[in-house]
């Protein structure tokens, strides 16, 4: 058995024998130098591998549930993507499962090793844990499951990077994270006269994942531009909201003449609003608060002008997407090497445009957001939407700005083709053609 094999099979294990909390080496150490290894040897293997998983690259289950693993059940992002998730899925004919990894790396762990035991078709993941990324890719190629992932990834790790274990990994999404934040803050530092301290709440400290640094050095290289702004420090608070709170109110003692807050998130953006407020101050006056996402939070705050801008990449979006791709590698269709790490322009979402945003994305039905009949290549080749400005990642030092390589790190060779042959030039001109329906325009959704 390999090394790969042992750890995916021990954690099998543990998970059948209710063993949560106990590590992986100290269940090796259990078995080590008694007579059960060799007995248990065999067990391993048998229960490591899912029994049945086709050799030929094909998936394994043409008839089984799409499943979501969720960061966790709390969090406005988190409420509404796993919403789009089901919705998408039950709109074109696939039974769902959402699963709530309670912040928990671990937690997500056993979830995984447990769809893969089931009638499983698809998984789509956000970790808490970015590194479990490339084993859970491995192991979706290993078992004949469809696998996808948003956000949060190892420094350099692409889909790419999986194809020596098979064609299972279809896309990985991010949103542009850097430019989005940075137009935000340009939004702040208009709002205060381009002077006064500035702080931040972020998420993890330290991340080499490229949401977080992206968002960060957005912040420090955009303040760079004006001079009399101070960017007096951070704090980290787990985009969890009650930690932001906390970390809001820190900040403001610590810098009480703070005029901006840039939250990482707009659940972040919470806490930092009720920090705010608990420090006797008026967010949309005495201090100006900054999020991203566009969650329904957020955008009730831009509205009431609590908030004072967020970046509108709608979490609902890269569910349909995902569904819908799902849905088209089941019908024959394969992403071309150039679209296989997607991104999508995020909306400035501000008080003068936030109406048609709320409209749509607050105010309607979440199963009417997308259409996600008319993302899918399957279901409409010539004429299909993107609903967003969509455009294939190409540059990876964007992605992971200032992060170093890993030791021993090559750019996979299906990118490196796709470049030369200028396959990323014409997915950018293709996906320009089918931006049809405008993020602020009414929702092409058509009740079938």
């Amino acid at each position: 058995m390999s090394p790969h094999d042992e750890r995916r099979a021990v954690d099998s294990v543990l998970e059948r024998l209710d063993t949560y909390g106990l590590g992986r080496r100290q269940f090796v150490k259990l078995l080590a130098g008694s007579a059960a290894v060799a007995a248990t040897a065999g067990t391993l293997a048998a229960v490591g591998r899912r029994s049945g998983a086709p050799s030929n690259g094909a998936v394994a289950y043409t008839d089984g549930q799409f499943a979501l693993l969720n960061w966790s059940a709390t969090g406005d992002y988190q409420v509404q993507w796993a919403k789009a998730y089901q919705a998408a899925a039950s709109q074109l004919g696939y039974k769902s499962v959402v699963l709530d990894g309670k912040s928990d790396a671990a937690v997500q762990s056993n979830q995984f090793n447990q769809l893969l035991t089931q009638k499983t078709t698809a998984i789509f993941v956000g970790l808490n844990d970015p590194g479990a990324l490339p084993t859970m890719a491995h192991d979706s190629n290993d078992g004949g499951v469809l696998f996808q992932a948003a956000w949060n990834s190892p420094a350099w790790y692409t889909p790419w990077h999986s194809d020596d274990d098979g064609n299972k990994f279809n896309t990985f999404l991010m949103p542009d994270e850097y430019v989005a934040v940075g137009k935000a803050v340009d939004v702040l530092a208009k709002q205060i006269g381009e002077q006064g301290t500035v702080v931040r709440v972020g998420g993890y400290h330290p991340s080499i994942d490229g949401c977080e640094v992206q968002r960060r050095l957005a912040v420090y290289d955009t303040l760079k531009k004006y001079p009399k702004i101070t960017f007096a420090g951070e704090l980290h608070a787990k985009y969890d909201a009650d930690l932001s709170q906390r970390a809001a109110a820190t900040l403001l003692a610590r810098y009480p003449d703070t005029v901006g807050i840039v939250a990482v998130n707009d659940d972040a953006a919470t806490g930092v609003v009720a920090g705010i407020e608990a420090a006797g101050k008026v967010p949309g006056k005495d201090v100006f608060v900054v999020g991203a996402n566009g969650s329904t939070a957020g955008i009730e705050r831009v509205v009431s002008g609590r908030q004072l801008v967020t970046t509108g990449n709608v979490p609902a979006y890269p569910s349909f997407v995902t569904v819908a791709q799902f849905h088209d590698r089941l019908n024959g269709w394969t992403p071309e090497p150039a679209e296989r790490f997607y991104g999508w322009h995020a909306e400035i979402i501000t008080k003068d445009n936030v109406a048609p945003f709320k409209a749509r994305y607050v105010d309607g039905p979440i199963e009417e957001s997308f259409d996600v009949r008319k993302l899918s290549r399957v279901e409409h080749p010539d004429d299909f939407d993107l609903q967003f400005a969509g455009y294939p990642v190409e540059d990876l030092e964007t992605i992971w700005p200032g992060v170093p390589k890993p030791e021993g790190f090559a750019y996979p060779q299906a990118y490196l083709t796709a470049q030369r042959n200028g396959d990323f030039e014409r997915v950018r001109e293709l996906y320009k053609a089918h931006y049809r329906t405008p993020v602020l325009a009414p929702s092409p959704f058509q009740k079938v």
